[in-house]
């Protein structure tokens, strides 16, 4: 390893007792001086006191990104916030203006829908009318299961065409036969 002092380089000896030096004769020694290895430290670069000024502007430019990002945060969760009442208050039939009364910390769907259950008496609605897109929903589905039973009712199904064969080949008199075909009824009308 070199050491540089100045404008000439020396080999680096730890023990710091014989350093050869390049001024003086061969074969002669000479003892190293104690002061010489502080002329290296005169030597010091700028750019080192430069460093703490770097560092705070560094920190500076750190702390004004991580403000805009918490802005941009707190901006996007008012926005979900908002869009998740409004959706909330639309699908049970609740005014928009009740939005405005519900607290900051409700946000979630779940929260809100609770939140609704809780004072829908304040607000002049019913626990009936928030549901009652729920409720029309429901209807709708006891509308199609009504008209499925009533399709599958007038079905002919294995048993009972057993049984009406059953019916058929037992018949001994033309009436039995016209009653169980149902032909008799038609005739009277």
């Amino acid at each position: 390893m070199r050491i540089q002092t100045g404008s000439r380089s020396q080999p680096f000896f730890p023990w710091n007792v014989l350093r050869p030096a390049s001024h003086q004769q061969k074969g002669s020694a000479e003892m190293a001086n104690q002061y010489e290895d502080d002329e290296d430290d005169l030597d010091v670069d700028t750019s080192q006191n430069e460093a703490p000024a770097n560092l705070r502007k560094a920190l500076k430019r750190a702390e004004k990104e991580k403000k805009d990002l918490a802005e941009q945060l707190a901006s996007i969760h008012a926005d979900l916030r908002s869009r998740n009442v409004k959706d909330v208050l639309a699908t049970k039939g609740v005014p928009d203006k009740v939005a405005k009364f519900i607290p900051a910390d409700v946000s979630t769907p779940e929260q809100v829908d609770a939140w609704l259950e809780e004072n829908s008496d304040v607000f002049g609605f019913s626990k009936s009318e928030a549901d009652a897109p729920a409720d029309e929903e429901k209807q709708a589905n006891i509308r199609s299961y009504d008209r499925i039973n009533a399709a599958t009712q007038n079905v002919n199904s294995p048993t009972r065409d057993a049984d009406l064969l059953a019916k058929l080949n037992g018949a001994t008199s033309i009436q039995e036969l016209n009653a169980v075909t149902g032909l008799s009824q038609q005739r009277r009308r």
